[in-house]
């Protein structure tokens, strides 16, 4: 089976007992080997401290937005959470579903606006605010959740600071280089491979929190709690309509 749906198709092979990582291949040339299913099947304790630590502030309904194989959903609806699975890739739902969530659908962020008042908690973790691509597309798109979202509806978004190491896939040679393109310097341009899958170049979006409450500011949400275990880690910020 080939085709270029390449991560649907890594999560769809580690559900069913796979262990080979996929590749990624940054717009640069630069390659390197990709987490692998320890990262995107991990249970509970295998998740990041500010993913572990952000979930008590989950209320209600949650949306578990890019939500790949399912790792937090699953976590979720085992902790009595009503929780509804999102992403994009075919191959993706139908591991979710071999994997053991409940409600998984195909759709993205941007069809997502017009259900957003129907989610008490959106989960963007596995640095999932980079769906959002750029700075500006993630103003717009906040922005148009915030005039449909209930007052009290919370944003988990995780993202890593590029500046200090931690960023998947991109170092400061790679940051220095965005910059000098006009590009946000925590911009990553890449293709996923696996097997003999090859995927589309994707766009990813890494920010500081500085730069997130750049970003966030004038929305609509404000951002109200940072959970943080170290610069190099992963972050998740805690964004409230208001």
């Amino acid at each position: 089976m080939t085709g270029t749906d390449a991560f649907g198709a890594a999560l769809l092979d580690w559900v069913q007992g796979g262990s080979v990582p996929e590749v990624i291949e940054r717009d640069d040339g630069h390659f390197e080997e990709g987490a692998g299913p320890d990262a995107y099947l991990s249970g509970f304790d295998g998740w990041p401290e500010a993913e572990k630590h952000s979930i008590r502030y989950l209320r209600g309904r949650v949306l578990d937005a890019g939500c790949g194989a399912g790792r937090v959903s699953l976590v979720l609806q085992q902790r009595g959470f009503e929780v509804i699975g999102i992403d994009e890739s075919p191959l993706a739902i139908r591991a979710a579903r071999h994997f053991g969530v409940a409600d998984v659908r195909r759709t993205t962020v941007d069809q997502l606006t017009k259900e957003i008042e129907t989610f008490d908690s959106v989960i963007l973790y596995g640095n999932n605010f980079g769906l959002f691509r750029n700075p500006d597309r993630a103003r717009r798109i906040l922005t148009a959740w915030a005039k449909r979202a209930s007052p009290g509806t919370r944003i988990f978004a995780e993202s890593t600071n590029a500046y200090t190491g931690g960023a998947p896939i991109v170092d400061r040679r790679y940051y220095r280089r965005n910059k000098t393109l006009g590009l946000a310097p925590g911009t990553a341009r890449f293709r996923v491979h696996f097997k003999e899958f090859r995927g589309p170049q994707l766009t990813w979006l890494f920010v500081s929190q500085r730069e997130m409450r750049h970003i966030v500011r004038g929305t609509g949400w404000s951002m109200d709690h940072v959970l943080a275990d170290s610069l190099t880690e992963p972050y998740v910020a805690v964004l409230e309509r208001r």
